[in-house]
């Protein structure tokens, strides 16, 4: 169930190591909780922002590895996210950046590399969308229900 993706120099015939990612292009910022071109996408920064949405999108809450008490806000295409039964993704991703608003993300690995979701491993990683974001009474962006990954 997951994408594939093409490396470059994968003719190699090294056996793989850990994953490792690309190192992002200059200038671009690498600093936790931020996407490369310098926005805020933790939470508890973002709650009371408008955040445009597309039609059938869905903003979920990524967990990052070295931010354990933090939450980054995505925009992801909810073809590509489980039922409430862990069923019926579709495979790939589809995702757009929430904080500088680049669009078009066709691959979880380039998304995560973007919002600087610093992974380690390369299987299951879309499993670091961890939860649904929705508003509370107050209008604010809230941790909702957790997004059911099976298998």
């Amino acid at each position: 169930e997951e994408e594939e993706e093409e490396e470059e120099g994968s003719e190699s015939n090294s056996p793989p190591v850990s994953y490792q990612m690309k190192p992002p292009p200059e200038g671009c910022c690498t600093t936790d909780g931020f996407c490369q071109a310098g926005k805020d996408l933790r939470l508890v920064s973002i709650s009371n922002e408008h955040i445009e949405v597309p039609s059938g999108f869905l903003l979920v809450g990524a967990k990052s590895p070295n931010l354990p008490d933090q939450l980054l806000v995505c925009a992801v295409d909810k073809r590509f996210l489980p039922d409430d039964n862990g069923h019926n993704a579709l495979l790939g991703f589809s995702g757009n950046c929430v904080g500088c608003g680049k669009k078009g993300f066709c691959y979880f690995t380039e998304f995560s590399n973007h919002i600087n979701l610093k992974l380690t491993t390369q299987p299951k990683k879309q499993k670091h969308l961890k939860y649904y974001l929705v508003r509370n009474a107050q209008g604010a962006l809230t941790k909702g229900s957790v997004i059911c990954w099976k298998g």
